[in-house]
Formats: structure tokens, C-alpha cells, sequence
């Protein structure tokens, strides 16, 4: 058994992420992540992946724990994993479309009480060469972190069967980050914490109901795009996002088509000593993209500008600091005040596997992640970085009129900065539109 003083308390985060779904009026609402890894050779045989899972089970205590109690009493409880039980295998019909509604499906299933939430389902039959594994977890006992480690301890180059030696040690003391910087953080958090009723709409209430949709790029279309622009990676993401975002506000949800645009961050504060405890090592930090129908130049920029306080060390040593020493009461109170009405808003998040994955000779040659979006919140969006591929799952209420379309104006919103950044910037205005200029508005 896992030493658990390795173990933080479950968090006010796991707690909503358990208790939310119980408000959702169709399972689609439910807080079930997962990935599903697209692999080429042979389908192995039930039996044999099941003995292969168990063998490494032991190294990954995020799934041999469930959440137990409320409150003060909530705790981290053991509980052995049956790969009978967890692994199975499914048949689905020809072509993608097959794989993507067994996920579909098999997302909405409940998870049973007294064993740990996590499944890993074999599909096989919709293509001649190869099959997929979808790996399902709840979000209360994993963030995306966790399951990026799950995948690779299970399926990453020479995965061993032993558990860790840091996986047996106490956390280590964390040094309290400078009260300046605790200062600077603090004006950052407060500058977001207002109301923005964005979706608010008493003629268009928000339901439980999701599309759910894949979309994929390559990635070094991203890469090219950040580096010609001195952006990240995830800045091309969230600068595509935003502008898919405002296009579509402008002409099917008013409220948002000409604000700031609200967006919650999952900024992950996973030490190495918990790269496979339960639980979640996030702090969602709420940033305004900017609003409107900008030239995307400019967009860019000024989103990089808005996300630049995330990428600094300092911040995030103050988060994580926030995370493990305010008192539980008061996080739990800061989770309630900022999941509440009109100030709960969609998630977007960026996720990087470094390591080729394998079942034995098949190989891994995509991977798409299964995200959530709870009820209440208008969309989410998630993009996972693997191999020479970024595949982006959107989860968009029904209720948003035409929202469906947001996967592909991202995806063309890419190809325009794309386009963009092959050619030099011409005319007067050239330089002012590629300037950061200054960061938006808080409501």
C-alpha cells in the first residue's frame, strides 16, 4: 500500500468536481476526462492487457484511491483495483465515426461507488490495422497532469512495474514565496474576480446537454506560428480560441461579442514527488482574452500579454502556496465564490505527452483527450500536444446556437495566423497591429 503522507488532503477542487455533476441534468454534464490513444498493429488479446495493467498498477496510486466524506472529513481512501473489472473490450463499427460515439457513449456511463473511478476500454473493429484505447478517469481523483502520467507510466518507452522509490518519501518543506510577489499575484487574482454574466441569458438559459467534437492540426503549424511571434504554444491555442470565440458571439450570443472574453486556466502544480497521487495540483486562474473582431496579429499579442503573469515562477510558487497552506475552508470558500453565477465561464486548457507510447510492437500515433464541462459552464476545450500532432476536444452546451461550429472557425482561425506569419507585415499599420498594446478590460 501507497504511503499516503505523501498525499495532500482531497482538495476544494476535487470536492466541486465530485459534487458538481450531482446538479447536471443529463450525464453529459458529468466530470469524466480521458484520452483515447489511436494505435497501429495488432489487437491484443482482453486476457493479456488486463494482465499487462495490473502488473503496473501498483506504481500508480491515483487509481487504486477513492474520494471519501465532506468537508473536513473528505479523505483519500484504498482501494485495489480489479483489472477484470476495469479493463475491458469493445466492438465497434467501421470508420472514425464509430470511435468517436463509443466514446461518446461509454463518457456518460456512472462510475460505481467503493472502487476507484478509471477504466481503460479496448475498441477494435474500425480499422483493418490497428484498434484504440480509451482511457476514462473522474476529475476529482485526476486532472489532466495525472492522466498524461498515467499513459505514460502504463504505455511510455521501458514503462517499469515498480513503484518509485519518491512515491514512498513526505513531501518536502516548500519555501514561502516573497510577500512582493504574493502582493503582485493577489492584484492579479482580484483584477479577475468580479461577475461578467457573459452567459447569462434568461432567454437562453444554459443546459446539461454537450457536443462533443475532435479537431486535429499538426503541431509544428502551432510551433511555427509562436516562435514567428515570440508567443507560446498555448497563446496560439487561446489566440485561435478567443478569435473563434468573438466571430461567433458576434452574430449568435451578443453578450460576449464585443468583451473581454473570460476564460478559466488550469495551471497545473504538480511536483515530482505527486506526478501519480490522487487528486487534483491546479489552480484555476481566470485571465479576459481580448474581445471583438481584432486582426489576429494583434489578437496574438495581446493575448501572450494577458497570459504573461501565468509563465512566471514566482506566480506560481504563490499559487501552489495558496494551494497547500490557506486554510481548507477558505479555498473551499474561493472555489464557491468563483464557480458561482455569472462568474463561471468556459475552461481551456493544454496538455504535452513527451513520450512515445506503445503496447508492445503497436504504436501509439495519436492520441485525443476526453474532457469535461460541468453544468453551468458554457464550453470547454482542451488540446494535447503528442508526437507531431495536436488534437483538440470541445465540449460546448447544446444551448450556445450554432456553437457547434466553434471547432472548425478555430481551426481556420489557426490556418489565417498560419497564413499570417509566413508573410512579412506591409502598410503603416503593420507594426501597431503586431504590438501588445494594452491588456482588456476587467468587468
Amino acid at each position: 500500500m501507497t504511503d499516503l503522507r505523501t498525499f495532500l488532503p482531497p482538495s476544494a477542487a476535487d470536492l466541486f468536481l465530485r459534487d458538481v455533476e450531482l446538479r447536471a441534468e443529463d450525464p453529459d454534464a458529468a466530470s469524466t476526462i480521458g484520452m483515447v490513444l489511436h494505435v497501429t498493429g495488432a489487437v491484443p488479446e482482453l486476457p493479456n492487457l488486463q494482465e499487462y495493467v495490473a502488473a503496473r498498477l501498483s506504481r500508480l496510486p491515483c487509481m487504486a484511491h477513492i474520494l471519501h466524506g465532506d468537508g473536513r472529513q473528505a479523505r483519500w481512501v484504498h482501494a485495489d483495483p480489479d483489472p477484470a473489472h476495469h479493463v475491458s473490450a469493445r466492438r465497434v463499427g467501421s470508420g472514425p465515426d464509430a470511435i468517436e460515439a463509443a466514446v461518446r457513449d461509454l463518457a456518460r456511463d456512472p462510475w460505481p461507488d467503493a472502487v476507484p473511478a478509471w477504466r481503460l476500454v479496448l475498441l477494435h473493429g474500425h480499422v483493418p490495422d490497428g484498434f484504440a484505447l480509451l482511457y476514462l478517469t473522474h476529475h476529482a481523483v485526476q486532472d489532466g497532469a495525472t492522466g498524461v502520467a498515467v499513459m505514460e507510466a502504463l504505455f511510455g518507452p521501458d514503462a517499469p512495474t515498480e513503484q518509485p522509490a519518491t512515491m514512498l518519501r513526505t513531501l518536502p518543506a516548500e519555501p514561502r514565496p516573497r510577500m512582493g510577489q504574493v502582493l503582485r499575484s493577489a492584484a492579479v487574482l482580484l483584477r479577475h474576480a468580479g461577475k461578467h454574466h457573459v452567459w447569462s441569458s434568461p432567454s437562453q438559459p444554459l443546459s446539461s446537454r454537450r457536443h462533443t467534437s475532435w479537431i486535429q492540426v499538426p503541431v509544428v503549424r502551432l510551433k511555427a506560428v509562436a516562435r514567428a511571434s515570440g508567443a507560446s504554444v498555448n497563446d496560439v491555442f487561446l489566440a485561435a480560441l478567443g478569435h473563434a470565440l468573438a466571430e461567433w458571439a458576434s452574430t449568435s450570443w451578443p453578450r460576449a461579442a464585443e468583451t473581454p472574453l473570460p476564460v478559466m486556466i488550469p495551471v497545473s502544480l504538480r511536483t515530482a514527488d505527486e506526478w501519480a497521487a490522487p487528486g487534483n495540483r491546479l489552480f484555476l486562474t481566470r485571465v479576459d482574452l481580448p474581445g471583438g473582431l481584432l486582426p489576429l496579429a494583434q489578437r496574438l499579442a495581446r493575448t501572450s500579454a494577458v497570459t504573461a503573469a501565468l509563465k512566471l515562477s514566482g506566480h506560481r510558487a504563490v499559487l501552489r502556496a495558496a494551494l497547500t497552506r490557506l486554510p481548507a475552508g477558505l479555498l473551499r470558500r474561493l472555489v464557491t465564490v468563483s464557480t458561482a453565477p455569472g462568474r463561471l465561464t468556459l475552461a481551456a486548457s493544454c496538455l504535452v505527452m513527451r513520450k512515445q507510447l506503445r503496447y508492445g510492437d503497436a504504436v501509439v500515433n495519436r492520441i485525443d483527450p476526453v474532457m469535461c464541462c460541468p453544468p453551468g459552464a458554457p464550453l470547454a476545450v482542451v488540446m494535447l500536444v503528442y508526437a507531431a500532432e495536436a488534437s483538440v476536444c470541445f465540449r460546448i452546451d447544446e444551448a450556445l446556437p450554432g456553437a457547434e461550429s466553434l471547432p472548425a472557425r478555430w481551426r481556420q482561425a489557426l490556418e489565417d495566423l498560419s497564413a499570417a506569419g509566413e508573410r512579412p507585415p506591409t502598410g503603416p499599420g503593420a507594426a501597431a497591429a503586431a504590438a501588445p498594446g494594452p491588456g482588456p478590460s476587467t468587468e
